[in-house]
């Protein structure tokens, strides 16, 4: 099999799309109608809203073994992005204004999708140290982490900033069991199939149908990782569909492909635009709160995302511009 070193563009557009969804999903959590969140429909719209975190654990799985699949990358200059993407996630839930109440270091101790992303990247660093053995390494690990779900839930160590990892049961957003399992599936689907059009595409389809469709009989006692499983392969079929397709919509889907490459500007400031920027005395959070209807969402939506996006063309046409001084 052929392992290209070029940029899979395709990938920029699925990870626009995921930016896209999450939006439009903190959005309806935070400003729907309280009387619609709880209505049949909006019940099964979560479901959807749950695929896109796994979305980005799988494609950020994916990007690093593609970037080393020719040869592998010295590990420091991946470290410190991966721990610069662990320190804003700690930096956005400090609550600076109680920090110093008991309250305080709880908050401050939330693991979010952030930490989990940047503990799944290092979990890929120290895989690829064990050379054409890396995917062996990457299976074991991604079955500790979804066949131990259950049974580190009721991990406790005494220490919160440990065991804010382990579960979700302390206030934690994520956890990573089985979170950077998403990552280490993505990091395993590129030893078999490189972002092509091919028949490797159809084998990694088919087997995300499987996972998807038909409910699996777990291995793992104590727990059934139908949620993982279930999810990576609605993930698998959606990133074979959309490298299918990206060719053919070059025309249009530019601003996606932006939001792609500049997710995580995104993915903070949108956040910081509902919870922490005051407008005019309090965030939008509370200033409008969960009294929203259906088109009154979308309004926000469109604007959060609109903001962010011109943000994130800010900062690459800096970035840009820093290349060529």
């Amino acid at each position: 099999m052929s392992f290209p070193s070029k940029r899979l563009l395709w990938l920029d557009l699925f990870r626009g799309l995921a930016v896209l969804g999450m939006v439009w999903t903190h959005s309806a959590n935070t400003f729907l109608d309280a009387r619609l969140q709880h209505t049949g429909w909006y019940h099964e719209l979560t479901y959807y809203h749950g695929l896109i975190a796994p979305a980005f654990f799988w494609i950020a799985g994916f990007v690093r073994a593609h970037v080393t699949a020719v040869a592998p990358k010295p590990a420091l200059p991946a470290l410190k992005r991966l721990l610069m993407v662990l320190l804003i996630g700690y930096l956005m839930y400090v609550p600076w204004l109680d920090l110093f109440h008991a309250q305080g270091w709880p908050a401050a101790c939330t693991v979010n999708v952030l930490h989990c992303l940047a503990i799944s990247g290092m979990l890929m660093l120290v895989a690829e140290r064990f050379g054409r053995w890396r995917q062996g390494v990457a299976a074991v690990m991604m079955v500790f982490f979804v066949g131990l779900q259950k049974s580190a839930e009721s991990w406790h160590t005494g220490v919160l900033f440990i065991d804010q990892y382990f579960n979700r049961n302390q206030g934690s957003l994520f956890a990573l069991f089985p979170w950077v399992g998403f990552g280490l599936a993505g990091f395993l689907t590129r030893g078999i199939w490189n972002g092509t059009a091919d028949r490797h595409a159809v084998l990694v389809a088919a087997t995300g149908t499987v996972l998807a469709f038909v409910q699996p009989y777990s291995p793992w006692p104590g727990g059934q990782p139908e949620f993982f499983l279930e999810r990576l392969g609605w993930v698998m079929m959606a990133a074979v569909l959309v490298a299918c397709v990206a060719d053919r919509l070059n025309q249009g889907t530019g601003w996606l492909r932006l939001a792609g490459r500049e997710s995580l500007l995104l993915y903070v400031v949108h956040l910081l635009l509902i919870h922490a920027v005051p407008l005019p005395r309090q965030s939008l959070q509370f200033l409008i709160g969960t009294t929203q209807p259906l088109w009154g969402v979308f309004g926000i939506f469109v604007g959060l995302f609109v903001v962010s996006l011109a943000l994130g063309w800010g900062n690459e046409w800096r970035k840009m511009r820093s290349k060529r001084s």
